[in-house]
């Protein structure tokens, strides 16, 4: 009784003084450190680390940043198997804290430091952690000063050849053969400052969760909250949490005690019975408030407010009776779901609030209700859109990474229980996804599960713990079907996913811009209307099966990062082919949209909401040479009926009714084709609410084209009174407006003393200069009539620049901008898909540019500055790309001197050209670029390594012979295409050889490809080709030789078993599956010895190609001895049961061991069906 009226007492209370000093802006503060550091990459220091943080000195050498950040920006996209950058990076900041807070705690919350982070606060070491992925917080209390910055020190080392956590990058992991994307390096996640009182809610300490009973009328909500003091003397106080709704009105509340808290302390609490709850779901994904506070003798100490939904979910493998749909609320879901990766050219990991936002909102705009990580924990802002958005999600803890060490499985557990804590007060999450494709034993895999249960009561009964295609020991082992991608037939899918109920992923290879005609053939050419033809066959046969299964996956959203393999097709053209990439997105790897997205988009995104139409396909101009009758013009529409037009509202070719069935799209056979142009109408209850066009090359120009074209046209009108000195066609050739000025195309900057672009390639050798950072449109540009202009474009992130020479003074800057890609077809808000900085000479003159909001897309945008030169150099660039890439179009310099003249551009590829015959020196072979100088013949095809290159165009028709020569410029290829009529080589190709390469014109003539290389300064002689009357004159062009062969980083010894020192009885030598290898056959006291000499001092990678044909798994002996009879490691290592194909198992030396000469032995009484293959060190 004395209790209650206590517990009475404090309510009343806190109604009538709690309130009054509730001030949640005191109680804790979370300041935002991510601007404002200073970093390098340093191999080695010149002090000891103790003696090197105490004394740092930061100079130029510094880079100024901020976080999130990867040095690992470019590395791995230079087509090397492993390319990504390793070693350690540093970073400095000085923070200076008010006197006012002296009496607070102080924390330094990081949400990710890549991969081993150690961190210093004024010389004191505050703490470590391993493994990026997850987040942690360090007390800095006894570290600060309030009388002087403070310095703060991060060491964020990143080696190579990682053996202790589940997070390593691909390309050396000691999975051999296997790759799961890149690891960053550096802080590249947030970093914030938390101040708080010694009485404080521990990271992540709030854990709220719905009881088993919780139903549409009625919802029972537990509470746990971990509380510490981190002061010197006991407390008393009293906690609080309370459910808010949306609007924060009060649904429910619970009190309770604490006396005589010293330390940590878990409090569990029951909120009241909550009748008819608003309920999470993916239709509408209600939010509630929790709020936590604690109170010190009536008085406000600690408060946080956690969102949560309320709904319970239903798998069909923990469930009774043969309805094997997912259910979440007791309503039938089908699952649609997508995978991805935090993986974006030029800033992979590193994403900002922004570029997430964006991600999230291209999940739904593809029409996918479902989210799966790809295959390590995601930044925290992911899981609060995905709660936000309704979108279910799976979350995934790591991918096939296993050493058996001790040092590994503690930090796996470890990490695993950071991973959860983070991430289970979200209702988006359904699954806990503990490996991809496992290598995890089963025993290992039941003990992480049980750690999953603490910490997650759910995951006993609705969220389960997976693996997906491969692993034992969780709650459902989810396969992977990838029928017409590697064998099967994906016409049984259907079939195949009423036993198999759910898809952990589905997807297949494709090329961006590459296009075919026909069906779908399952060995066809890996283009981009093949992706979306087995996509749609996987979405029909699935949606087929819908009320039998749970659902699937796509791999997946955007292409991603591979090391490990040799995977360099994202791309047709070569200058776009970067790699190693996954590349199966419907996003590239620098965020444009390919077929498929729309295609995904007309069946799962509402026509109510978002109606669309989306023509296939607008990367594909030079589809037809000729008009006529036409077949398989696809359109993708989520409308009610298409009408299709062969013109502008003119020329209809007949409206199609959607058929309503789920991967089927509209398809325009047997029509007849006379103009160049396709426009789709898209209606809704009758009413057109979508509209898309494409523009055909080659064809007549269609009767309304004008109807395209602009009426205005003042966007590149010079202003009076200026001279202009630049005009520059980013990303194109040489062009004149329709005013009559010329803009000078694109060139790479070679020298000072010369205008040019720089791009992320001038940080490394031998890589193409414009390699991943241009792209070119095909569509109309709306508020100019010069389309080309802003048709072609580079685009970056903080690497790409403009430098022009100019003398001190003041300066008009217009750069001019499109937006390629976003909002084509309808339908889509993509307010801050794209948002980049601008400036000149390090200044920032435009900050957040969006260019969607502005002017919407494939529409001309214009910006203006006004610049003083003080160093005589005018440089543009684009230093933050918050989301997407920065791209500009053309950029143009004007001063009201009258007597300034340009630089020199940076020379071209082909200098000093001369013949005796009109020409000229072109750039940016493209197709749809005209061929010869008299006529508008066009190139329609072109081989992958031309786009880009710098090449001679000639007249067509030349009465006399030609004599000419050039010099080349770098190091080049050179690329002669003859008419494919021609029979005789003429005498001066002899030193070409012919390729199997070829190229076409708007003609149909075929043209066959001779090449040679040249050194750098060489001459190139050309002249006539004889005997060939009707032959088309040939095209030469130039591409600089580049070089992204392989390095071999660490060499591998591998042995093979039978050439070990075996010991015991049994042991018998046989051969399976190509390979020789040994078995023991006996229980008997057994043992597999090799020697091996390591060069030089390091952790060793040792991996057992093995098979155990017995039904357990075989537990033997690992020692490591050195010349000296020293064991360096003397413990257990398991090998898993893997009876049908040889597996590899994964360990290490354990540690550092010097060079010298050591003994690695295995051994056992009990090795029986035991089969080993060979041995490897690395």
């Amino acid at each position: 009784m004395r209790y209650l009226t206590y517990i009475l007492f404090i309510a009343l209370a806190c109604l009538s003084s709690c309130k009054k000093k509730d001030d949640l802006t005191e109680v804790r503060k979370v300041i935002s450190l991510n601007k404002d550091w200073q970093s390098i990459v340093l191999d080695s220091i010149s002090k000891p680390e103790k003696d090197f943080v105490k004394t740092i000195k930061t100079d130029t050498s510094w880079k100024q940043v901020s976080v999130p950040h990867n040095w690992d920006q470019y590395y791995g996209y230079r087509r090397s198997s492993h390319g990504n950058l390793h070693g350690t990076a540093w970073y400095y900041k000085t923070l200076e804290l008010e006197a006012s807070n002296k009496e607070k705690q102080h924390f330094l919350f990081f949400e990710g430091v890549g991969s081993y982070a150690t961190v210093w606060v004024n010389g004191k070491k505050v703490g470590e952690h391993k493994g990026g992925r997850t987040t942690f917080t360090l007390n800095i209390s006894d570290a600060i000063t309030f009388d002087a910055e403070n310095k703060i020190i991060v060491k964020a080392h990143h080696p190579s050849f990682i053996a202790d956590l589940p997070w390593v990058c691909g390309g050396c992991s000691g999975e051999w053969g296997f790759s799961e994307g890149s690891q960053p390096m550096g802080i590249f996640r947030p970093v914030s400052l938390i101040i708080t009182n010694d009485i404080k809610i521990e990271p992540f300490g709030v854990h709220i969760w719905n009881d088993n009973s919780t139903t549409r009328d009625k919802a029972v909500l537990h509470v746990s909250t971990e509380i510490k003091n981190y002061g010197t003397s006991t407390k008393n106080i009293l906690v609080i949490n309370t459910l808010l709704d949306k609007e924060g009105k009060e649904i429910a509340s619970v009190k309770s005690e604490i006396k005589n808290i010293s330390d940590v302390k878990e409090l569990k609490q029951t909120l009241p019975e909550i009748k008819n709850p608003s309920l999470w779901s993916p239709k509408n994904p209600y939010l509630y408030q929790l709020s936590t506070k604690i109170y010190e003798n009536e008085e406000l100490v600690d408060a946080i407010t956690i969102p949560y939904g309320i709904r319970w979910v239903s798998w069909p493998i923990d469930r009774k009776g043969d309805d094997n749909r997912f259910f979440i609320n007791d309503e039938p879901l089908f699952i649609n779901g997508t995978c991805e990766y935090e993986h974006a050219i030029g800033k992979s990991h590193s994403f900002s609030n922004t570029e997430i936002k964006t991600r999230i909102e291209q999940v739904k705009a593809a029409g996918y209700n479902a989210f799966r990580e790809g295959h390590q924990p995601h930044n925290l802002k992911y899981q609060e859109h995905l709660d936000k958005e309704g979108i279910l999600f799976w979350s995934q803890f790591s991918a096939h990474i296993w050493y058996d060490t001790p040092e590994f499985k503690a930090n796996f557990k470890t990490l695993l229980r950071e991973w959860i804590k983070e991430r289970r007060n979200n209702p988006s999450v359904v699954m806990w996804g503990l490996q991809n494709e496992s290598t995890i034993p089963k025993a290992f895999a039941e003990e992480c599960i049980q750690i999953i249960r603490e910490l997650d009561p759910t995951s006993a009964r609705q969220r389960i713990v997976t693996t997906c295609n491969g692993g034992e020991g969780t709650d459902w082992n989810v396969i992977q079907n990838w029928s017409g991608t590697y064998g099967g037939n994906p016409y049984n899918y259907g079939e195949e996913l009423t036993t198999q109920l759910l898809n952990g992923e589905y997807g297949a290879w494709r090329t961006a811009d590459l296009h075919t005609e026909g069906d779908f053939n399952q060995k066809g050419a890996l283009s981009e209307n093949r992706f979306s033809q087995l996509m749609e066959i996987k979405i029909r046969e699935a949606e087929s099966v819908k009320n039998k299964i749970v659902g699937q996956y796509h791999w997946l959203l955007y292409s991603h990062e591979n090391p490990g393999r040799t995977q360099n097709g994202e791309g047709y053209r070569d200058i776009d082919k970067v790699g190693p990439i996954n590349y199966k997105g419907i996003f590239t790897i620098w965020g444009e949209p390919l077929d498929a997205f729309y295609m995904y988009r007309a069946n799962y995104v509402s026509k109510k909401e978002s109606p669309m139409v989306y023509i296939v396909s607008h990367s594909w101009p030079n589809r037809w040479l000729s008009a006529g009758i036409k077949n398989d013009i696809n359109v993708y529409s989520n409308c009610d009926e298409v009408e299709l037009f062969n013109d502008i509202d003119n020329s209809s070719l007949g409206k199609l009714k959607n058929s309503g069935i789920k991967g089927e799209h509209f398809t325009w056979s047997n029509v007849n084709i006379r103009y160049n142009v396709l426009y789709a109408v898209g209606y809704v209850n009758g009413k057109a609410v979508a509209k898309d066009y494409i523009i055909l090359n080659n064809l007549p120009e269609a009767p309304n084209f004008n109807k395209l074209i602009s009426d205005k046209n003042d966007i590149l009108k010079p202003q009076v009174g200026y001279n202009y000195i630049y005009r520059v066609n980013s990303g194109g050739a040489n062009y004149e407006d329709t005013f009559g000025n010329t803009w000078f195309a694109d060139v790479h900057q070679t020298k000072d003393d010369t205008w040019g672009s720089k791009s992320w390639t001038d940080s490394f050798e031998d890589l193409p200069a414009f390699y991943a950072s241009q792209r070119t449109t095909f569509d109309a540009i709306k508020n100019t009539k010069d389309w080309k202009l802003f048709q072609d474009f580079r685009y970056g992130a903080d690497k790409l620049q403009y430098k022009f020479p100019v003398p001190e003074g003041d300066y008009l800057v217009e750069l001019y901008f499109n937006e390629p890609w976003y909002g084509v077809g309808g339908g889509m808000n993509c307010k801050e898909w794209r948002v980049f900085d601008i400036a000149i000479n390090n200044k920032v003159v435009e900050k957040n540019l969006d260019i969607w909001s502005e002017v919407g897309t494939n529409t001309a945008l214009k910006k203006t500055y006004k610049v003083n030169v003080k160093n005589g150099r005018l440089n543009i660039s684009f230093p933050i790309a918050k989301s997407g890439q920065a791209v500009i179009s053309a950029i143009a310099i004007a001063s009201l001197d009258k007597n300034i003249q340009p630089a020199n551009a940076s020379p071209k590829n082909i200098q000093n050209a001369f013949t005796n015959t009109d020409y000229e020196v072109v750039s940016w072979l493209n197709i749809t670029d005209k061929q010869y100088q008299n006529s508008d013949v066009n190139f329609t095809q072109l081989p992958s390594l031309l786009f880009g290159a710098d090449y001679i165009r000639f007249p067509n028709v030349i009465k006399e012979e030609i004599v000419g020569s050039f010099i080349s410029k770098e190091h080049s290829n050179i690329y002669i295409a003859v008419d494919a009529k021609l029979i005789e080589k003429p005498n001066w190709l002899n030193d070409f050889k012919e390729t199997t390469d070829t190229i076409q014109n708007s003609k149909g003539t075929l043209f066959v490809v001779y090449q040679k290389e040249a050194e750098k300064g060489e001459k190139i002689v050309f002249e006539s080709v004889k005997n060939c009357a009707d032959c088309d004159m040939y095209t030469i062009a130039v591409i600089p030789v580049y070089n992204m062969d392989e390095k071999e980083n660490r060499a591998i010894l591998k042995l093979e078993a039978e050439n070990g020192t075996a010991t015991g009885y049994g042991i018998k030598k046989a051969f399976f599956k190509k390979s020789d290898y040994i078995e023991f056959t006996q229980n008997t006291k057994n043992s597999l010895t090799f020697i091996v000499n390591p060069g030089v001092a390091n952790m060793y990678l040792m991996r057992y190609r093995f098979m155990n044909m017995n039904d357990n798994p075989i537990k033997v002996r690992l020692k490591i001895e050195d010349a000296n009879g020293i064991l360096l490691r003397n413990d257990d290592i398991e090998f898993p049961i893997q009876k049908e194909k040889w597996k590899i198992l994964n360990t290490t030396s354990g540690g550092f061991i010097n060079a010298g000469t050591y003994k690695i032995t295995i051994e056992s009484n009990n090795m029986k069906g035991l089969r080993l293959e060979s041995f490897e060190f690395q």
